[in-house]
């Protein structure tokens, strides 16, 4: 079966549908991603199919632009609108590629943000689609509130409840609002088809795909009950070092230099006051009297041994590095926080936008972590209680242990494939042989 995965976001957003496709791989079937060019490299360095989507060279929160759309913090509401003012120029390019891209396919594939123009090119090409997502959204639900919404008192339950499904329809009508107008611009010119409907598809999505699959996991958020059937909760898609990476080797003698140390790393939001973010996390270090390693933009400074007990790093993979840390200090990315949790170690969440404080809630409420913290209000003195408190709590460090021990049995990426086999391949097959 040939498979088109697009996907639009950040490293962290893209970093899964790259485990995805390994799995597809090694299932049989030929996957192409579809995604930005500032990827390209990292794909072709696991050996997959790249397609690129833009002729960009930065990430998604690289430049001023994507400064802008970090400056809206928690804001979920400006956070969207910024999104549609950085997107909306580039949509035509978006549309254009990504039906080149899925041409030869038999299932398209959309992630989160991609979802329109996916929903899009399927209805073109006449092709199945498969909705994959990270997070819950958009997904209306009695039984908690869309990730990105206020946070709501102990209410009654039948408030909560109402609360909870309102959120999500709420949010699809806001998305839809937002992005649907540039899409059906290309949808009439490129696509030569009519526009979406008014009313939001999120509202009833499993009506309107062929199968939903959720990459995180139903130990952190079991599945409600009120979902479809077509909407499976896989575990997280978990992606391992590239073949032959290989560790820097002062990164190597300085892990075995001295006792684990505490990560500080903010992914793709470490663009945003990086040399601030890189003061901050060495005085709090300091305070806490901790080991550190802390992920450095890459414009900023280079990969060195700042002192003896600070190591600044550009990047190494999650899976490799965590397990030898005794904090994972990071901005709550959904993929950063599955890696977090299967290494087994403590984890603190300071959230940089909305949706992040939501995964930073469910590790805090899951044991294994501190209550997140917002980026906006952080300073060198909290962080370091933060630490010296995780340091001090060997329950906590047993429940981190515990469940990634639980987390690392789970394997997201064979049960995604699973799922697509259970509720997809069949009726596909005997459509091919028709």
């Amino acid at each position: 079966m040939h498979i088109t995965i697009i996907a639009i976001g950040s490293r962290g957003d893209v970093q899964p549908y790259m485990a995805l496709s390994q799995e597809l791989l090694r299932a049989g079937h030929q996957v192409r991603l579809a995604t930005h060019t500032a990827f390209e490299k990292l794909i072709d360095s696991y050996g997959l199919n790249f397609y690129p989507i833009d002729d960009e060279a930065r990430e998604l929160f690289e430049g001023d632009e994507g400064t802008r759309l970090l400056n809206a913090q928690s804001n979920a509401f400006l956070f969207a609108y910024r999104l549609r003012q950085y997107l909306t120029p580039r949509m035509d390019l978006y549309m254009q590629r990504s039906l080149e891209a899925c041409q030869d396919a038999d299932v398209i594939f959309s992630s989160y943000m991609s979802f329109l123009i996916a929903y899009s090119v399927a209805e073109k090409l006449q092709r199945r689609i498969v909705a994959t997502f990270l997070q819950p959204s958009l997904l209306p639900t009695r039984e908690f509130a869309e990730p990105t919404s206020p946070w709501l008192p102990r209410w009654p339950e039948h408030i909560r409840k109402t609360f909870n499904e309102q959120s999500h329809l709420a949010a699809g009508r806001f998305f839809w609002y937002l992005f649907s107008p540039a899409v059906n611009s290309g949808r009439q010119r490129l696509y030569q088809l009519p526009p979406l409907p008014k009313e939001s598809l999120y509202a009833t999505l499993p009506e309107h795909v062929d199968l939903i699959l959720l990459g995180y996991s139903p130990l952190l958020l079991p599945r409600p009950q009120d979902w479809s059937e077509k909407i499976q909760v896989t575990g997280f898609w978990t992606l391992e070092a590239a073949p032959g990476w290989q560790p820097d080797a002062e990164l190597v003698e300085f892990l075995q230099a001295g006792p684990p140390p505490v990560y500080i790393g903010f992914g793709s939001m470490s663009s945003q006051r990086p040399a601030r973010t890189l003061e901050l996390s060495i005085k709090a270090l300091q305070r806490a009297e901790q080991r550190g390693i802390i992920l450095a933009n890459r414009e900023t400074l280079g990969e060195q041994r700042l002192t003896p007990d600070i190591y600044v790093t550009n990047g190494a993979p999650h899976d490799w590095l965590f397990p030898r840390m005794s904090l994972v200090v990071h901005h709550g990315g959904a993929g950063t926080s599955a890696a977090s949790l299967r290494a087994g170690v403590p984890s603190l969440t300071v959230y940089h936008i909305s949706d992040q404080r939501f995964w930073g809630n469910l590790v805090a409420s899951a044991g294994a972590g501190l209550p997140p913290m917002s980026r906006r209000w952080l300073t060198a003195r909290r962080l370091a209680h933060a630490i010296q408190s995780t340091q001090a709590d060997p329950d906590l460090r047993q429940r981190a242990r515990a469940l990634g021990n639980q987390l690392r049995q789970e394997r997201g990426n064979d049960q995604a494939i699973r799922a697509l086999q259970q509720h997809l391949m069949p009726p596909l097959i005997h459509e091919q042989r028709r």
